[in-house]
């Protein structure tokens, strides 16, 4: 993997807009596009701004495949789960769909986690296949298979459910199985089925800061 692919990688596990990168490095958004597509290097002085900004060594930057560490998660109990997988510090890198040789994290949550005093936030570094609902925002950093999703989501792979509601937002690269979608917004790279799809504004494409 390349600089231009890691920086990618690690902004997007960071959840950070190419703007926001470039204004904390004092650069361009342009800058940070052509460093991420390879057009061009970000200038050696500005790698110890860039690995301090993602939470890794100037070594992972140019690692063959970078995720996040443990140090870079927030210090601060900002109430999210976050489900990893872990060699040390570091999260395990996974394949872009799920398979037998690269398995899904099989998650199990309450039963009843559908009551409103249970809404909760998830995180996952790696595929998710869960067992019941998650009555809460997602963010998958691989594909995601649930019975049923009520909160915004967001994942880098596809997302497979029953029924996805109650949702601000959901940004994927694809859409299979569904039986209901239900979204103020669906921005998807790839195709979106769906037996009954609500939806104020469909985006086939995945904006280029969301990349």
């Amino acid at each position: 993997m390349k600089i231009g692919e890691n920086i990618r990688a690690l902004r997007q596990s960071r959840m950070l807009t190419q703007e926001q990168v470039a204004v904390d490095l004092g650069v361009s958004s342009q800058a940070v596009s052509k460093w991420e597509t390879g057009a061009n290097t970000p200038d050696i002085a500005l790698l110890p701004a860039l690995a301090e900004l993602f939470g890794v060594t100037i070594d992972a930057l140019f690692g063959r495949e970078v995720m996040p560490t443990l140090e870079g998660l927030p210090q601060e109990d900002d109430g999210v789960i976050r489900v990893v997988q872990l060699r040390g510090q570091q999260v395990l890198a996974v394949t872009p769909r799920m398979s037998p040789d690269d398995p899904p994290i099989e998650i199990a949550f309450p039963r009843n986690c559908n009551d409103r005093t249970q809404y909760f936030k998830v995180e996952v570094y790696g595929h998710v296949m869960a067992d019941g609902s998650i009555n809460g925002d997602v963010v998958c950093h691989q594909s995601i298979e649930c019975a049923q999703i009520n909160g915004d989501v967001r994942a880098q792979g596809d997302v497979k459910a029953g029924t996805v509601s109650s949702c601000g937002s959901i940004i994927c690269n694809g859409i299979y199985d569904c039986y209901r979608l239900q979204a103020e917004r669906i921005e998807c790279s790839g195709n979106v089925n769906s037996a009954n799809l609500t939806c104020g504004q469909i985006v086939r494409e995945i904006p280029p800061e969301l990349r």
